[in-house]
């Protein structure tokens, strides 16, 4: 349901977004999109095809979000506004997904 009421919503004007694809024989993919907001910002986090049930996201190196993984896929949305404690994000920023400290899926914030 989460990701139907994703694709409804227009991307936020001069949003940052990233297709994560896998990296060191890791499957799977995702798709991040970051946007700025007074005050903070806004992360969608989409993950496709993940093994494990938790998965940690980082933008330089810095954890942004825990998200949880349910029958290989995670939809979730983060917001400063909600409390979340997000970092500054920037465009160009890596963006990796780990679990258990490997990196599984990576890519680099680009303006939309």
């Amino acid at each position: 349901m989460l990701q139907t009421l994703l694709r409804l919503l227009p991307p936020p004007r001069g949003a940052l977004a990233v297709k994560l694809s896998g990296v060191s024989g890791f499957t799977g993919r995702g798709f991040i999109r970051y946007a700025s907001v007074e005050n903070g910002g806004v992360l969608y986090v989409t993950l496709i095809g993940i093994a494990g049930r938790e998965a940690e996201v980082f933008a330089d190196g810095e954890c942004a979000a825990r998200i949880d993984i349910i029958n290989g896929r995670a939809s979730a949305i983060f917001s400063s506004a909600k409390g979340d404690k997000l970092p500054s994000i920037e465009e160009g920023a890596h963006i990796d997904i780990r679990q258990n400290g490997d990196i599984v899926l990576s890519g680099v914030l680009t303006r939309t």
